[in-house]
């Protein structure tokens, strides 16, 4: 949302709105959210709170499938960094790159006012736009848990950002990532890197 309190900063993913609010062709499609909650140790935030949108109710009709690395691909890769000489492995994991994501069309969402927190129903003002079913909507402007395209469009966003500074995804194997100069090589799945360098200054480039 847009922060709690000036304490939380905010992502500005979802806003909460009234219902009249939602077009009325994107009515029938309206998700759900659903909270989970997960204890993760190795994790700077140890103790989790995830919000994802109900992805069997989302229509959307282009492709979603993203190319990513399968473990042939990767054994190879392990395999090659083995064999040649001087060669290391890194791997690297883009913090949160999942979400976020600007989207070209919007989502919309409802969720059940008893499961939000009342710090969130006062900084909001909920009261006065839950409906007489005790529901909350939301209008979803950016990639989150539960979207069928959130992988694709934080592909989409990485694959631009990394072809600026002359990385580019190989056009017969899906996965696979040179550099038009350097020596590195590198797999991803959706934001996770496994990388492949010779020498440490190649591989801080990519970092």
């Amino acid at each position: 949302m847009q922060g709690v309190g000036g304490r939380v900063k905010g992502t500005n993913t979802i806003f909460f709105i009234q219902k009249d609010q939602v077009p009325i062709d994107k009515r029938k499609d309206v998700t759900y959210g659903s909270f989970g909650c997960e204890l993760k140790p190795n994790k700077e935030e140890k103790h989790c709170t995830q919000l994802t949108a109900g992805g069997d109710r989302i229509n959307y009709h282009e492709d979603v499938g993203a190319p990513t690395a399968d473990i042939t691909l990767v054994k190879i890769l392990l395999n090659s960094i083995i064999s040649t000489k001087d060669a290391r492995c890194v791997t690297s994991d883009i913090k949160d790159f999942y979400l976020n994501t600007p989207m070209k069309r919007y989502k919309y969402m409802h969720l059940k006012l008893a499961d939000i927190p009342e710090e969130i129903i006062e900084e909001y003002k909920l009261h006065e736009i839950v409906t007489d079913d005790s529901y909350v909507y939301c209008k979803i402007r950016k990639g989150m848990y539960g979207l069928p395209q959130a992988g694709l469009i934080a592909q989409e966003l990485l694959e631009q950002r990394l072809s600026k500074v002359g990385y580019s995804q190989s056009k017969i194997i899906p996965g696979l990532w040179t550099h038009e100069t350097r020596q590195t090589c590198f797999t991803l799945v959706v934001d996770n890197f496994a990388i492949k360098f010779t020498k440490m200054e190649d591989a801080q480039h990519l970092i």
